[in-house]
């Protein structure tokens, strides 16, 4: 989870975000407003696909794996809930990554941010990944369909590869994505239209969720997971 870090975001990019980030309740686990900042008007939930651990290349969605064993598929489902079988070096055969959104998803879902962001900057911050090598949070600002290059960038500054983006949003706010360093899903605040064109897309697979909704492994309630 995203936590309060020591250093000051005073004067950086990252601070309005990390103004509106928090919860107004000490309720158990963690919640979507602690990820993405208030007064968006759409949140969705976007999940990493699982990838075969065997090198076949294979992926599942979320909803296939929850379907094959009859377990619902909603906005707080969790991993912990999902038969995820056994890899050939005895691990789990179906896995998501962490911290990462995979490379077909992010592109799709810059196609879909694309139509409300234009031509204008886009900032990307890493934050907790960060913190381990610099003094502050290291932000890169440049365009949309710079993604790829601009991580690699922030990769070399900080002597390895990384996690993240952690956070990347336009110059107008209109937009934030959330990767959260240690969760399996991406979280978003966008306007209802472009909430609309992530869900329709095929290439995504995306639940609406609210700032209340929580993202911790413990959520599921749904499924009886404690």
């Amino acid at each position: 989870m995203t936590e309060l870090l020591e250093w000051s975001y005073e004067g950086t990019e990252l601070a309005w975000i990390q103004d509106r980030l928090g919860r107004p309740d000490d309720g158990p686990g963690h919640v979507v407003s602690e990820l993405v900042p208030r007064g968006l008007g759409s949140y969705l939930r976007v999940f990493h696909p699982f990838q075969a651990t065997d090198g076949s290349g294979r992926t599942c969605s979320w909803r296939t794996l929850a379907e094959a064993y009859g377990i619902r598929f909603h906005a707080e489902l969790s991993h912990r809930s999902l038969p995820t079988g056994t890899g050939p070096s005895g691990g789990p055969f179906w896995l998501a990554e962490s911290g990462h959104l995979d490379g077909r998803s992010r592109q799709a879902l810059q196609r879909c941010l694309a139509p409300s962001t234009g031509d204008q900057p886009v900032f990307y911050a890493y934050d907790l990944v960060a913190m381990s090598q610099v003094n502050s949070p290291v932000e890169h600002c440049s365009t949309l369909a710079d993604l790829d290059s601009t991580h690699e960038a922030a990769c070399a500054e900080l002597g390895g590869n990384v996690d993240g983006p952690e956070f990347w949003w336009p110059q107008d706010r209109s937009w934030v994505v959330t990767t959260d360093h240690d969760l399996l899903s991406t979280y978003i605040g966008c306007s209802a239209e472009t909430a609309k064109r992530i869900l329709q897309t095929d290439e995504l697979e995306a639940l609406p969720v609210t700032p209340q909704t929580r993202v911790d492994f413990y959520a599921d309630e749904a499924n009886h997971l404690r």
